[in-house]
């Protein structure tokens, strides 16, 4: 579809994903390239940060900040002196060695004591003494176990009210996965420079950063021709609108999609399915489930065809244009059929699937059932990935990057990693989604995004297109149903009014 062709043609630095050692690397060269001295490059992410702190917290007359003896100090000293010079009342602490610092943090700290900048010690720090802390303790280059006096301050810091807003990334995260180096900063903002770093924007880390800020202070253009991205965020604002239809439309146009799943005591789960791809758009879908889960189905959406027999799957696999296979699949010996069997016509056929849920599982146990190479969208979460990879949950959160990227490789498919900050991995590219919220955690989200994405496929559209532009549907149709009426409380079938208008909104010829 024509109007899909532009999705990965709006560029901007903002939207690029970097790893730590890339900005660090590349920042003095781009700093070059565009005129700019290293020292103000200090002094722009000093401005940055106060600007975010006075436009976030008007009122705030008493500022805490906390420095260390990187550049993320010597940010913080350009912070503490500003506020000293907008006559607030503001303290710094030094948790770092100042005969540690670099010449431009060294030189950063110099102009604070001339503005005449308080020193509190860090034994006398009462936190509930200020409104708002600036943390400028540790910066990307923290990779270990954050260590005393950094661990205390840390731990004292998320135990209180006090708002806090981070200097690039939160002290203690980990630049690259955003998981806490056994402990980190629980930030209500964060600036971040040069370059969004890639743990800022999924996992812990982007539950670590807060309200997430960018300057690129000055020296973007330069950078971005210098540094190669590791990933791209994509957002459902920024795509182009969907496909409208032609006014000689018929059901049979808008694709054939075969929802399989269902098992006993699980047919809402493909219930959910089938109405998601209904509401994207697909002209007919039709659900294959067990026979105890046919009314479930049928009586609640009856737009949707059901077929419960055996002796008819092949006929009902050759009728589909696409299929999704996994939401309330089961893993019996029903299961494990219905599956080879789908993944075989797959497979003959040259068809377009989505693998989710049980499906994944079963495929994980079971070494005969194969993934179809370069036909699938599978969707696991951190636990179904971690069977598919043959490791812990934990190590898949541990770095959620490197994880979609091994099931990729693995599997020979476009993935979908779900969690915060979904991410999605096709062959030598990742993206990270940025819609999405804490209110899609509940049961049946995974099997509407299921059948959006099913719908996609079964309009022709590509794995990938298919996957980026379902994944952002689904999430931003959740973020506006949360915006509504509350995250706590959101059910899946929630999503289903907002998913029918987002796909409505500036229809153009297909």
């Amino acid at each position: 579809m024509k109007t899909f062709k532009n999705l990965f043609q709006r560029e901007s630095l903002a939207h690029n994903i970097y790893t730590a050692d890339q900005v660090r690397l590349v920042e003095p060269r781009a700093a070059e390239l565009a005129g700019v001295a290293m020292y103000q490059l200090m002094e722009n992410a000093g401005r940055a940060v106060f600007s975010l702190l006075t436009a976030t917290y008007p009122e705030a007359q008493r500022i805490i900040v906390l420095a260390g003896h990187g550049n993320n100090g010597g940010d913080a000293y350009v912070v503490a002196r500003l506020a000293i010079e907008a006559g607030l009342h503001c303290a710094l602490c030094e948790l770092g060695n100042p005969d540690k610092l670099s010449a431009d943090a060294s030189l950063a700290r110099t102009k604070w004591l001339a503005a005449q900048g308080a020193q509190l010690d860090i034994g006398k720090l009462q936190l509930s003494d200020f409104d708002v802390c600036v943390d400028g303790m540790l910066g990307t280059g923290v990779s270990g176990v954050v260590r005393a006096p950094y661990a205390d301050v840390i731990a004292r810091l998320n135990d209180q009210t006090i708002p806090v807003v981070s200097i690039d990334i939160p002290s203690g995260m980990h630049a690259d996965t955003g998981v806490a180096n056994g402990i980190a900063v629980q930030a209500n903002h964060t600036c971040t420079f040069i370059g969004i770093k890639s743990g800022l924007k999924t996992g812990q880390g982007k539950q670590l950063c807060g309200q997430l800020h960018f300057d690129d202070l000055g020296v973007g253009k330069e950078f971005q021709r210098l540094a190669q991205q590791i990933a791209k965020v994509v957002d459902f604002r920024n795509m182009p609108a969907f496909p409208g239809r032609k006014i000689n439309s018929h059901k049979g146009m808008m694709g054939k999609l075969l929802c399989i799943g269902g098992n006993e005591q699980y047919g809402g789960a493909i219930r959910l399915t089938a109405e998601a791809a209904l509401r994207t758009g697909t002209g007919l879908v039709k659900v294959f489930c067990h026979e105890a889960s046919r009314q479930t189905v049928n009586n609640t959406r009856p737009e949707i065809m059901v077929e419960t027999r055996t002796e008819q799957l092949q006929q009902t696999l050759g009728w589909s244009d696409a299929i999704v296979i996994g939401p309330g699949l089961g893993q019996d010996s029903w299961s494990i059929k219905v599956l080879e069997a789908a993944l075989s016509h797959c497979l003959e056929q040259h068809k377009h699937l989505v693998i989710d849920a049980d499906a994944l599982n079963l495929i994980a146990e079971h070494q005969r059932l194969v993934i179809p190479q370069n036909l699938a969208i599978i969707t696991p979460h951190s636990g179904e990935a971690a069977r598919l990879l043959k490791v812990t949950a934990t190590e898949v959160e541990s770095d959620r990057y490197k994880a979609a990227t091994r099931l990729t490789q693995t599997f020979k498919t476009v993935s979908v990693l779900k969690g915060p900050g979904t991410l999605i991995t096709s062959q030598g590219n990742t993206w990270v989604c940025e819609n999405g919220n804490p209110g899609m955690a509940t049961g049946g989200m995974g099997d509407v995004l299921s059948g959006v994405l099913g719908a996609l496929l079964s309009k022709g559209i590509s794995n990938r297109l298919s996957a980026l532009y379902g994944v952002c549907l689904h999430s931003h149709a959740a973020d506006i149903a949360a915006q509504e009426n509350g995250e706590i409380g959101l059910l899946a079938s929630d999503l289903f009014p907002y998913i029918r208008k987002l796909v409505n909104t500036e229809k153009t010829d297909a």
